[in-house]
């Protein structure tokens, strides 16, 4: 494993903040807990908005560690796959973000938009979701009420020509989620890109952006879901293209 800390600068004031850390490892666990030590030796103490407080307004909860990080996994296959540290069920939450049997339980997105212009869209109270990243990708709602699949969009544009730099999708819909007080989606982009090798096979990398996330708690889960796709997607490809397609580096 490599890891890469910025450190403080020489000659001026450092302001108070996050450090910035490249995590880039082998395999998934060991780029995760590769993560998490750099997390617990580097981390910032600072305050979130989940952080609970008692009925005289004194905190439960300790403060957070807090990084910006980049984290590449090298071969996201290799085994072991899963890290002991992985926290979901992790056939349900493939099937709720790979496969989308969740959508479901979406809120229409034209009431949605209703109740949230109006400000009366109670989070707290609502049984159902404002959205799924599943639906973000393959139905993201447009604002001419049709949607758009993004994830067949950026197989076409990469079937069409493999070094295309284009094959972007977002989940992030302004219209909605600069009004919603809580939810909004962890994961923002994603963006494909092939690289070939001598032998003519195209590899498909896979890089990810995250607004925020709990790394003890969630990121492994999500990294899995994310490569599941990345699987789903060479495969994809490689159907539509005729030529061996692999999986390749992911970065987080």
């Amino acid at each position: 494993m490599h890891v890469i800390d910025s450190g403080p600068g020489g000659g001026h004031r450092e302001a108070a903040g996050t450090a910035t850390v490249l995590v880039s490892a082998p395999s998934l666990p060991s780029a995760i807990y590769g993560a998490m030590r750099e997390v617990l030796a580097r981390g910032y103490r600072i305050r979130t908005q989940y952080d609970r407080k008692d009925a005289l307004g004194n905190f439960v909860d300790p403060p957070s560690l807090d990084v910006s990080s980049a984290i590449e996994i090298l071969d996201p296959y290799s085994q072991p796959r899963y890290p002991k540290s992985s926290c979901v069920e992790i056939g349900k939450y493939i099937a709720e973000t790979c496969w989308g049997v969740k959508d479901h339980r979406i809120l229409d997105q034209d009431q949605l938009k209703a109740h949230l212009a109006a400000g009366t869209f109670d989070e707290a109270k609502e049984t159902y979701w404002p959205y799924t990243y599943h639906q973000r990708l393959f139905a993201y709602p447009s604002s001419d009420g049709r949607t758009v699949n993004q994830v067949a969009r950026m197989l076409a544009r990469l079937a069409e020509n493999p070094v295309t730099r284009r094959a972007t999708a977002i989940t992030f819909v302004p219209e909605i989620d600069q009004r919603i007080k809580g939810d909004l989606p962890c994961l923002q982009r994603i963006a494909l890109r092939c690289t070939e090798d001598d032998e003519g096979r195209l590899f498909l990398h896979m890089h990810t952006h995250w607004r925020s996330r709990d790394l003890f708690n969630a990121a492994a889960d999500n990294i899995i879901a994310m490569t599941f796709w990345q699987r789903e997607w060479a495969n994809e490809l490689s159907r539509m293209t005729g030529r061996e397609v692999v999986v390749g580096r992911y970065k987080d």
